[in-house]
Order: structure tokens, then C-alpha cells, then sequence
């Protein structure tokens, strides 16, 4: 089997160096501008220079996302980003609107295009269209696809690329295609502002019927039928998606003929993008190794914040309830949090201590993992914690700058990662920061 690419996202330039650290092939960025993360991103034109310098050290892929759908405001200052976008060389640039993708067709024939999954490509003939007017050489298919349809696309239509999301976040939209953010918010979701209205909770007023503290949504268009909705303290959540899991069905994905894993996440933290490349790295390894699936790596994925994991369209046409995460919003599921980033050798410490740049508070008495790209994890338990003054203290703070911890290991590997077990299990409020 032709090894499949593993496509991570990059909301910034130190996001990149772990996604590529922890096993990405590839890794998608964009300026706020012309991307549909225009919020959390703080990438900039030097930045697209610097990603294919290290992209190109490393012998990988960095793909520029530029795929909002462009306002006539924005059209002056398209051609200043595209120029430099050029400039830069990535391997390829994500666009959805197609008077964009002819402009650049136009100024450079021999741009390489990738069709955005916001354009909503579900089709074979479709595919055939983008790649046939404007020469789109890969498709990213829409998440709504199942994998039947998927294999169909390939048959048809072969000399395209396909590329498909196989985790992450889920819009309860066409792929983005939703103006509840604009409506309730003021923030266009196809401008890169989404505040995601869906999922916050909403108070039913007037409900048809009340019994032992459930809910009652009663459908107009077909009065009678009513929909049970459930509260509790935390409120209801009728449009909050569970996150795409799909690391179980890879070698299905590959066999439909996609090329491309692709995981969702440009505004996730450090932590995610690590752990996600790491666990479906090994995957596509083993998978490429014809070696059965580790359902072990289900677990090293719990450990990162997340809605509750599902499949999505691709393996059920219809995921149904089963794909709704009734019961959270912001506070999300996870079995460990995320600690800060171990600092380099290079950095001076206490004999016996670690520097680290703490990101979500550490107390003594806390179990942890650290997290090394190429390692097996390490455990232990807090014992002493240095400030940066070198005092002992019962806490670390994050914003405080670097704190050092107590441990009896050899650190010799950069891109560490600290997490703190949960060792209740439990869902905690606000696990993760997002930078």
C-alpha cells in the first residue's frame, strides 16, 4: 500500500514544529486574511517563509490555506497575498472560491491547487468540474461523504487526489457553511470568525410538556411529534457535535482511494497537535506495515480534550444521535491535561530538575506523563517544584514563565510535553489553553 499522508494543522509557527516533530508529513497554515481562521492565528507572511524553510530541512509538506469565500473588499489585496504566497513555494494552496482559484490561474498557470473542503465537493462529477476548469489536482472531500461515495469518486475520476478529514472538530453545517455565528454574533464563519454559537446552551420557553425534569421540543412541522431534550447544570446543547475519530477505519480510507489524512484543529493547543500527529502516526506505520489496528491508540487519544469521539458520515451514512454530545459544551472530555512544554537541554536548571514552560497549573503531589516524540512516555509524581527564583513552592502557574520540576530521568530529547493525569476520570471545566 502507497503510504498515505498525514496532514496536521498549524496555527502557528511553534505548532508546526511539533506536528512535524511528532510525525506530520505535511502541515496546513494560513495568514488570517484569506483563511478561515482568522481568529487564534497569529501566522503572518514571514511565517509561510519560515514553515517551507523548515518544511524543505525536514523533507516535508507545508500547504497554504487561503479559503474563504471573498468579498468584493478583499479582492484589491488579493493579488499582494498571492504574490507572496508564491514566493514562498509551498507545495500547494487551499482555495474554495473559484473567481480566486481563476485569478491565480490565471497569474500562475502552474500554481498547485487543492479544492477546500468548504467548497463542498461531494460528487464525482463535481470533482471532475474543479479539476477540468480550473486545474485542482486534489480534492478535499466533504465530511458529509460516506466511504461508498468516496470509492465511486476514485473510480471515476482517478487522476484526482482525494484527501478527507479523519479527526477533529464537526460543524453541524455543510462543512462550515453556517450562519448562526453571523446572525447571533456578528462573526461570519465564512470570513474565518466563527464564535461557535451551536454549541452554547439554549433555555426552552413554552415546552408543550413537562415531566421528571426532561424537556420536551415539539416539531411545528409535524406537530405531535416531540423531541426528548435533557438538562442538566450545565444546560441543554441541542447543535454540539461530537469530534471525528476515524483512526480505527484508516485502512478502509486508503483502500477508497484517499491519499491525505487530514486532522482538524488550526486553533487547538500544542498538546493536541502532538498527540494526535503521534497516535495516528503509529497508526498509518502499522497500517502501512499490514499490521492490525492497536486499539490501544483509542486511549492515547482520550488524552487530549475532545467532545466525546464518533465516525461521523463516512462509516455511517447517518450518525444520527449518536453524533451529539447532549451533555457538554466548552467543558470537554479528557484523562489527562495538558501541563506545559518541556524546555531544551540547552536551558539551564537545578541538577536533578526540569525546566518547564507551564501552561495549566501543576501542584506537588500530581501524577504525570512526559510526552517525547520518538520516546516511550515517562511517569512520575510531582515532589518539588522551583519557581523562577529558584524557591520551592506548592504550585505552578501559567504566565509565570518557567518553573522546574524534581525528576530522576535522563531528558535528552527536545518537543517534550507535560501532562497531569486525571486520575479521577472525570471531565474537568476548561481543561486545555489554546496556545
Amino acid at each position: 500500500m502507497q503510504k498515505p499522508e498525514l496532514l496536521m494543522p498549524a496555527g502557528s509557527f511553534q505548532k508546526l514544529e511539533y506536528a512535524f516533530a511528532y510525525g506530520a508529513d505535511a502541515a496546513y497554515l494560513g495568514v488570517p486574511y484569506f483563511s478561515l481562521r482568522a481568529r487564534e492565528n497569529d501566522l503572518d507572511l514571514e511565517s509561510i517563509y519560515k514553515a517551507k524553510e523548515l518544511a524543505d530541512k525536514l523533507n516535508k509538506k507545508i500547504y497554504v490555506t487561503a479559503n474563504v469565500f471573498c468579498k468584493n473588499r478583499k479582492l484589491n489585496s488579493f493579488f499582494t497575498h498571492l504574490d507572496e504566497w508564491v514566493k514562498a513555494q509551498p507545495n500547494a494552496i487551499i482555495m474554495s472560491d473559484p473567481g480566486l482559484m481563476m485569478l491565480a490561474r490565471e497569474r500562475y498557470p502552474d500554481i498547485n491547487i487543492h479544492l477546500s473542503v468548504q467548497a463542498n465537493c461531494m460528487n464525482w462529477q463535481s470533482v471532475k468540474f474543479w479539476h477540468k476548469s480550473l486545474g485542482v489536482s486534489r480534492v478535499i472531500l466533504s465530511r458529509e461523504l460516506h466511504i461508498d461515495e468516496i470509492k465511486e469518486i476514485k473510480f471515476r475520476v482517478p487522476e484526482v487526489e482525494m484527501e478527507a478529514f479523519v479527526h477533529g472538530s464537526i460543524c453541524i453545517a455543510y462543512s462550515g457553511r453556517c450562519l448562526m455565528s453571523s446572525y447571533m454574533s456578528h462573526r461570519d464563519a465564512n470570513q474565518g470568525v466563527c464564535d461557535n454559537s451551536c454549541r452554547e446552551k439554549f433555555k426552552l420557553y413554552n415546552v408543550p410538556k413537562v415531566e421528571d425534569g426532561d424537556y420536551f421540543l415539539e416539531d411545528m412541522r409535524d406537530q405531535g411529534s416531540l423531541y426528548q431534550i435533557t438538562e442538566d447544570e450545565n444546560g441543554t446543547f441541542l447543535m454540539n457535535a461530537k469530534d471525528l475519530c476515524l483512526i480505527e477505519h484508516l485502512r478502509e480510507i486508503a483502500e477508497a482511494g484517499v491519499c491525505s489524512f487530514k486532522v482538524e484543529g488550526r486553533t487547538k493547543s500544542i498538546n493536541y497537535v502532538a498527540l494526535v500527529a503521534k497516535t495516528y502516526r503509529k497508526a498509518i506505520d502499522d497500517l502501512v506495515a499490514d499490521k492490525s489496528f492497536d486499539p490501544q491508540l483509542i486511549g492515547e487519544l482520550k488524552k487530549v480534550a475532545h467532545r466525546g469521539y464518533h465516525k461521523g458520515f463516512m462509516i455511517r451514512e447517518n450518525p444520527g444521535a449518536e453524533g451529539q454530545n447532549y451533555d457538554t459544551s466548552l467543558s470537554r472530555q479528557f484523562s489527562q491535561k495538558f501541563g506545559g512544554l518541556i524546555q531544551p537541554s540547552s536551558i539551564d536548571a537545578p541538577k536533578g530538575f526540569v525546566a518547564v514552560e507551564v501552561r495549566n497549573k501543576i501542584t506537588v503531589g500530581d501524577s504525570c506523563e512526559i510526552i517525547f516524540p520518538d520516546n516511550e512516555p515517562i511517569h512520575f509524581k510531582i515532589t518539588q517544584i522551583l519557581n523562577k527564583n529558584l524557591n520551592e513552592v506548592e504550585s505552578a502557574h501559567g504566565g509565570a514563565g518557567l518553573y522546574y520540576f524534581k525528576i530522576d530521568y535522563p531528558l535528552n530529547s527536545n518537543f517534550g510535553l507535560l501532562s497531569v493525569l486525571n486520575e479521577s476520570r472525570k471531565p474537568l471545566i476548561h481543561p486545555e489553553l489554546s496556545n
